[in-house]
């Protein structure tokens, strides 16, 4: 077990067994890598079936918490596909830049907190590494009517 994915389970998370089902569909791949870049897509709080496990807007159908919660799914899913992409987490030299669109009502404001869901899974797994830069948009609605999408850009190690 990495040290990272040591770090996960202190945590008490664990990984979701992906069966090598982190394909997607046409030409959109779930990750590319390019020199020493890895680039995830835009992923959404799946639970184990592959299904959203959060449906509806903040402000309406979550709350602030409930959608911080997402976006921590949306997280554990991430390491997913960064395993899948590098073999190992610790493989992770550093996170660069997360985009976190988040569906909100009209007068949902308190979009940044329900992201930190995400930021803060990144930084308790990865310590100084899972620091980074982020941009978070409000969006009316969003895939599967999920209250959270993140994709990131990764510095991989040698």
């Amino acid at each position: 077990m990495s040290i990272v994915e040591q770090n996960l389970a202190k945590t008490g998370l664990s990984l979701p067994n992906n069966d090598g089902k982190l394909k997607k569909g046409g030409g959109n791949l779930p990750y590319k890598i390019f020199d020493d870049l890895l680039f995830i897509t835009g992923l959404e709080p799946t639970g184990d079936d592959k299904k959203p496990a959060f449906i509806g807007r903040c402000g309406k159908e979550f709350t602030t918490e409930e959608g911080y919660k997402a976006g921590r799914l949306v997280g554990i899913n991430m390491l997913s596909y960064i395993k899948d992409a590098l073999g190992s987490l610790d493989r992770v030299d550093y996170f660069i830049k997360v985009t976190a669109l988040v569906s909100g009502t009209d007068d949902f404001i308190k979009r940044e907190q329900v992201a930190d869901g995400f930021t803060d899974l990144m930084t308790e797994v990865f310590g100084e590494r899972g620091m980074h830069t982020r941009a978070t948009y409000g969006a009316t609605v969003l895939n599967n009517n999920v209250p959270i999408i993140c994709d990131a850009l990764i510095k991989i190690r040698d």
